[in-house]
This record gives C-alpha cells, sequence and structure tokens, in this order.
C-alpha cells in the first residue's frame, strides 16, 4: 500500500487563496504615498563611462529622485561574497544591465520618461564572451585581479597508476548551457520608512535574512532597524536567493532619498536580461576504465562561467566540484575546478545547484563506456555505483546508506520497462527514431562544507489561549509546499490535529537568522527547528498533564489531541491541558533551533565530509526524435528519488513532477542566447518553457524510504533532486536514438539537425 505520509490531507495553507486570486503578491502592494521606481541601466557589457546626465530627467512632473553613484549617499560596494561589485556603476560597466541610475517617481509613466530623458555616453571596450578564451594570455580583464578568481579540487587515489591499468579510455569536452529561472512573478520590492528611522522591506524571496543583511549593509545601518517580511512568492528555483538583494537595495536607497515607500518591480524583459542564470559549463572529462568496464579512474577540468561577479558562483562551484563523478564508487578521481569571469550575464542558484551540468557529463561518459565495451547502461552503474560493498564515495566518505543506489537501480529498471524498451533502441517509424536513456545522481543534503556557517534554521512555536498554535519559521515557501511541511512536522510532534496550526510567510522580525532556503534544506533545518520548538513546550505541557492524570511526566505522551498515561490509559484533552499551562503561568512559546553537525573537510583535496548526508535519484526518458526537423518527443519519464520519509505525499508527487519538466525544458527547449554579453531572447516570445502541452503523456515515479537520522521524521529533501538528473536521461535517449555521442545540451532542434548532419 502506498505511503500517504505523515499530513492530513488537509490542502496546502496557502492553496485556496492561490487557487481564488486572493494572494497578495508584492505587485499588489499599495501605500500611501508610494512613489514608483525604474533602473536605468548599461546596454553594453564591457565598457568606460563618460557621461550620466540627470538634469533633463529632473525636470519631468513626479519625479522625486535620481541617484547615481554620485550621489546616493550609500555603501555601494555590495558583492555577496567577495566585494567586487557595485549597486550603481562608478566608472566601468562590465555586463548588460549594470545600474546606471535609480529614478523614484509619483507614477511609473513618470518614471519611465525621465529615463528615457537621461543622456547616458558610455565608451564599449572589448569584452570576454567565451569562456575557453577567458583566461587566455591578452584576454580583455573583467576586473584588475584577473579572470579567475577561485578554484576547487577533488584528488583521491593514484591517479596514474589507473591511467597506466587502463585498456579503455574514455574523452570528450563538453558544452552545457545556462538557463533562464523563468518564475512567473518577476523581481519586486517595497521599501517602507518607518517613524523611528528603521524600514520594513516587503520582498518576492526565498533568503529574507540575505535582503536585510545587505541592505543593512548598504544604508549602514543595524539589522535590527531592517525588517524584511516576504511576500507570497510566485516562483523562484533559486533566482530568488541572491538577486532579490539588489531590487531591494535599489529601492531603500530611494526610499531613504525621499522619505517615501517605493516599489521597484522588474518588467519581464529587463529581469530576464539583468537576473542571474543558471551556469553555462565547459567541461573537459576523461575516464579510465578496464575492458570488463570497471572504472579506474576520472580526471575531470570544469569551467563555470561566472558572468562579470562572483555572486554565489564559487559556492555553486563547489556543488559541481564535489559532484562531478557522480554516485559511483571510483578509486582514482582528479577534478579541477575554475570559476571564472567574463562579461556575460553573472550566473547564479538554479534548482541542483551546479549538479546538473556535471551530471549530464559524468552519466554521458558512463554510457559511452557502457557502449564501448557492450555492457547495458544498467549493469554498468551496478557494477561501478555505491554500493554495501563499495560505500566510499569520491569525498572518500563512507555513506551508510549506500546501499539506496543499487536499489534504486532495480525500481528505475522495473518501472520503466527497461530491458523492452532498450533493446528496441533505434526503432523506426517514418523519419522518428526511438531511444531511452537515464541519468542518476547523488545529492548532497543541506549546504556544502565551504557555507556550512549558514547551516541553521530556526522556528517560533507559540500555543495560543484556546489552544490554537501559531507558528513561524525562517525558512520560506515559494511554490515547493515548506508551508504545508511544517504544519504537518509540528502537528505530529505535538499530536495534535493540523487544523489547529496557523503558519505564514517568513518576517524577520519573528525568528532568528535561519539561513537560506536553498539546497534543498527546508524540510530539514526548518522541521528540526520546529521539532525542537515542539520537544521544549511538549516538556512543559506533558508536566502539567502529569498533575491533572497523577503520573510521572515522563510516562505521558499526547495523540490525537489526548494527553495519555499508556500505563493507566487515562486521557485529558489537549484544549484542557493548554488551560491549565496558561492558569500556572508558564511559558507557552518556545524559540526552536537547529544547526548541523561541525565537519571536517580539506578544501585542497575535497577530501572529507562535504555534506551532512546524501540522498540519491534517477530519471529514465524514453523518446524519439525527427530526423528530418531535429524535434524531440518525450514519451515517457520514470523518476525515482531516495526520500526517508514522506511527509507529503502529494506535495513531492509535484515536485516530482515539476523537477521533471523544469529539467525537460532546460535539456530540449531551452536555448539561452548571447551576443557580446546580451541576452537576445529576453522575453518569453522567443525564450520557450514547457507548457502542458509539454508534458509527456506518462510520468512514473516511486519512492524509497529509508529513514534518515538526521531529518525530521526521517524525511530528506526533493526539490533539487527532482531536476538534476533529467538532462543526462535525455542527453543519453537522443543519443541512444540517433546512435551518436553527443557532447551539447541543450538539444534544441537545430542542435539536433547540426549533429544528425556532422561526418563521423
Amino acid at each position: 500500500m502506498k505511503n500517504k505520509g505523515l499530513d492530513s490531507g488537509l490542502p496546502r495553507p496557502d492553496a485556496v487563496a492561490k487557487a481564488c486570486g486572493k494572494s497578495v503578491y508584492l505587485p499588489d502592494l499599495k501605500f500611501p504615498g508610494m512613489l514608483h521606481a525604474v533602473v536605468v541601466s548599461s546596454p553594453v557589457a564591457s565598457g568606460v563611462i563618460k557621461k550620466i546626465d540627470i538634469s533633463e530627467a529632473l525636470k519631468v512632473s513626479g519625479v522625486k529622485a535620481i541617484l547615481t553613484a554620485e550621489n546616493a549617499g550609500i555603501n555601494n560596494k555590495i558583492g555577496m561574497i567577495y566585494d567586487d561589485q557595485s549597486l550603481l556603476a562608478e566608472d566601468k560597466v562590465r555586463m548588460v544591465g549594470d545600474r546606471l541610475a535609480l529614478i523614484a517617481a509619483t507614477s511609473l509613466e513618470a518614471a519611465m520618461e525621465a529615463r528615457d530623458r537621461m543622456v547616458i555616453e558610455i565608451d564599449e571596450m572589448p569584452g570576454v564572451y567565451d569562456i575557453r578564451t577567458a583566461l587566455n594570455d591578452g584576454s580583455p580583464k573583467v576586473h584588475e585581479s584577473g579572470n579567475l578568481f577561485k578554484e576547487f579540487f577533488v584528488k583521491r587515489g593514484d591517479f596514474e597508476d589507473a591511467v597506466v591499468k587502463a585498456d579503455v579510455v574514455i574523452e570528450d569536452d563538453y558544452t552545457i548551457g545556462g538557463q533562464e529561472h523563468a518564475y512567473l512573478e518577476t523581481q519586486g520590492t517595497v521599501a517602507f520608512p518607518v517613524h523611528d528611522g528603521s524600514y520594513r522591506i516587503y520582498s518576492s524571496t526565498q533568503c529574507p535574512f540575505y535582503v536585510r543583511f545587505r541592505v543593512a549593509r548598504m544604508l549602514g545601518i543595524p539589522h535590527n532597524m531592517i525588517r524584511v517580511i516576504q511576500t507570497v512568492t510566485g516562483g523562484a528555483f533559486g533566482g530568488k536567493e541572491d538577486y532579490p538583494d539588489e531590487p531591494a537595495m535599489c529601492a531603500a536607497a530611494l526610499c531613504k532619498a525621499t522619505g517615501k515607500p517605493v516599489r521597484l518591480v522588474l518588467p519581464r524583459v529587463y529581469d530576464m536580461q539583468c537576473s542571474t542564470k543558471r551556469h553555462s559549463m565547459a567541461i573537459k572529462h576523461k575516464l579510465y576504465a578496464t575492458k570488463g568496464g570497471k572504472i579506474l579512474g576520472v580526471k575531470a577540468e570544469i569551467l563555470v562561467d561566472a558572468g562579470a561577479y562572483a555572486g554565489l558562483s564559487t559556492i555553486v562551484a563547489e556543488r559541481a566540484n564535489t559532484s562531478a563523478v557522480g554516485p559511483y564508487s571510483i578509486g582514482a578521481v582528479d577534478v579541477h575546478t575554475k570559476v571564472i569571469y567574463t562579461n556575460n550575464l553573472f550566473g547564479g542558484p538554479y534548482r541542483g545547484f551546479g549538479a546538473p551540468q556535471v551530471g549530464a557529463v559524468h552519466e554521458s561518459q558512463i554510457d559511452r563506456l557502457a557502449m564501448t565495451v557492450g555492457i547495458d547502461p544498467i549493469k554498468i552503474r551496478e557494477m561501478n555505483g555505491l554500493s554495501r560493498e563499495n560505500p566510499v564515495f569520491s569525498s572518500g566518505e563512507v555513506l551508510p546508506q549506500a546501499h539506496i543506489y543499487q536499489d534504486m537501480l532495480k525500481l528505475m529498471k522495473e518501472k520503466s520497462n527497461w530491458d523492452d524498451h532498450y533493446n528496441a533502441k533505434g526503432k523506426v517509424d517514418g523519419y522518428w527514431r526511438e531511444g531511452i536513456g537515464l541519468g542518476t545522481t547523488i545529492y548532497g543534503v543541506n549546504l556544502h562544507w565551504g557555507g556550512s556557517r549558514l547551516d541553521r534554521g530556526a522556528s517560533l512555536v507559540s500555543i495560543l489561549n484556546d489552544g490554537s498554535v501559531s507558528l513561524a519559521v525562517g525558512v520560506t515557501e515559494m511554490g515547493q509546499g515548506n508551508l504545508a511541511a511544517m504544519r504537518t512536522i509540528c502537528a505530529n510532534a505535538f499530536g495534535i490535529s493540523e487544523e489547529l496550526i496557523r503558519i505564514e510567510e517568513v518576517d524577520t522580525a519573528l525568528v532568528p537568522d535561519s539561513g537560506p532556503t536553498v539546497a534543498s534544506r527546508s524540510v530539514m533545518s526548518g522541521g528540526n527547528a520546529v521539532i525542537d520548538g515542539v520537544k521544549q513546550l511538549n516538556e512543559r505541557l506533558c508536566s502539567v498533564a502529569a498533575k491533572i492524570l497523577k503520573v510521572e511526566s515522563d510516562t505521558v505522551i499526547c495523540r490525537n489531541g489526548q494527553f495519555i498515561s499508556p500505563k493507566t490509559e487515562e486521557t485529558t484533552p489537549w484544549k484542557k491541558v493548554v488551560e491549565m499551562l496558561y492558569l500556572k503561568k508558564i511559558n507557552p512559546s518556545a524559540i526552536g533551533w537547529y544547526r548541523s553537525e561541525d565537519r571536517i573537510y580539506d578544501p585542497e583535496t575535497g577530501q572529507g565530509r562535504a555534506y551532512a548526508f546524501y540522498s540519491f535519484g534517477g530519471h529514465v526518458v524514453r523518446l524519439r526524435v525527427d530526423t528530418q526537423t531535429g524535434a524531440i518527443d518525450v514519451l515517457e519519464t520514470t523518476a525515482v528519488h531516495d526520500v526517508g520519509q514522506i511527509i507529503n505525499l502529494v506535495g513531492i508527487e509535484g515536485q516530482v513532477q515539476g523537477g521533471t519538466v523544469q529539467g525537460l525544458g532546460w535539456a530540449i527547449m531551452e536555448d539561452f542566447r548571447m551576443h557580446k554579453g546580451k541576452m537576445l531572447n529576453a522575453g518569453f516570445t522567443d525564450y520557450s518553457i514547457p507548457s502542458s502541452m509539454d508534458v509527456p503523456a506518462v510520468m512514473n515515479m516511486a519512492f524509497i524510504e529509508e529513514p534518515e537520522p538526521q531529518g525530521p521524521f526521517g524525511a530528506k529533501g526533493i526539490g533539487e533532486p527532482s531536476f538534476i538528473s533529467v538532462g543526462a536521461a535525455v542527453l543519453n535517449a537522443v543519443s541512444n536514438a540517433l546512435g551518436r555521442d553527443i557532447s551539447v545540451l541543450p538539444l534544441t532542434p537545430e542542435k539536433v539537425i547540426e549533429i544528425i548532419t556532422e561526418k563521423h
């Protein structure tokens, strides 16, 4: 019987309002005297600023402020980790979309007219747009420090010995493209001035504490003078991790200058042009193996296109670096990851955080090895994959749940009817050729060791006089079902109905800094924080209940809203115990806290405990390719995921469906076109994402439940694993259909035709 999870089946807390159009999104907010903001930005990716003349723009009726680097009166350096970025460009521009000025006016039309009246002169300079040439002598420098700004490594075993002993060498140079987040609600902020000199920031964001930190730093005021309230957020996928800080800082700077509320909502085309993207990567990969298919060593060089600014590129690169050889136990590993500045749009977090790009490569190489030595692709993964007998990951960690990878492969084979379809590979139907492919992944849940200082979470759990519960957490809802998961965990930890619990979006005034809502960590960090808060309250409640029941407090538990002593089987209702809690003036609130365990890791070798724990995931994709047009028709997908413990079955199924479809979009549709740093297809007219018509008719899924001791009720994350292996499966399926090695993603029709017509 299918596990329905821990939830009670109630609708998600945010479901009805969203379905009925009652949710209040950022653009819906209105305040008396509110001003409207626009950004004036650079049309070129590399140049020297010669003139910014605002005199004519100031004459537009309704304009209240125009800020440039010269008059803004703020801390203009806003780099996320590295101090390499300015809010307002000072002397040079380094990417299309660099901000030159901010305008606030009584109407959006007035602000736009003022923008059009500004006189901007920029001397365009040579830029660097090809990551493969960015480190060449004579290549233009994006920053004076040079274009290479961070390196990561994985070094394990005797690699030279593996080279000598290898019978087979599989080698290629891969190009993996970027991706636009395509959240349906664009970036937006309202900055509101409070009478005491503090500010309220309303933000469509997945990381409110980031916003608070960077706005406070920019304004030069304490964190307690900034209150960030997350508005209902219409999609994120990583695109609202770091970038929302920037519109928030823009609105806050104008708010400070005018003393009025300021709203900034980015138009779609500008949002797509200037916000962060999935990193494109160039990857050289060599795989060394025996003729029997045993992998002896892997060598990979990964070039990560950071774009013009560092942002969170180094954090993404850390995960790509650790994930570079996939869920395999390989004796010799040599990975070198380079993070490189270009004048392209700057890269940022995106669902999978660097793992999908490297995953497409290593899974392609595994399939090529299988073809070379004549072994079925699933069988060769069984031979080389992590297992109970071979549990050592590339980081040197011995994984206690390594056997789950083998369980997953068996389920993938069974659920996809692999043997029948694989044996019919290349089947021809007119111009169509059918193929099947798979991809697998190992995903480090929570943040990498390099960001482990942020591995924390907080909750505020308050029992009210009538027995209802108010719950606040520091991890955000962005469509993934986090509010529902936190409510379910809280109810199960208390032993009461979910109907008694109310939870809303994050308010930084209510809970301590809980780190970012990324890395599929919301259930782990938020859920554990909720459990900790409930545990504190349960001790108080059980003490009160024990006095009512006249038993020892450590023998009392709450089930289905009734406190019971298993020894006597007497009960007393939840509400009566709460009434007594208040009568005795016992604190009815608790701050719950979570912190990950400290880990030992060597960044010079990539050896040690990189993540708190791991989950496995995999996709099988069956498709057909039109050899006349290059079109790809996805017939069926099969997803198998190691989830620990299901909290909400409907929610987890939705995550897998959404991650799969989004992954298919990246793999076959989303051609991110750039020229001299400018996105040529900004806007949904020219940038295609999957619609309901592109969803495969058959989407199979299965879940492996083996509780993870560190997860709340044993749960693991699913948001990112549901995406990561899709691109690899598509690449391998198209290769399978066409009988060609493929070393590029996305596989748009144009690219497929190029592959078909290439001479081999």
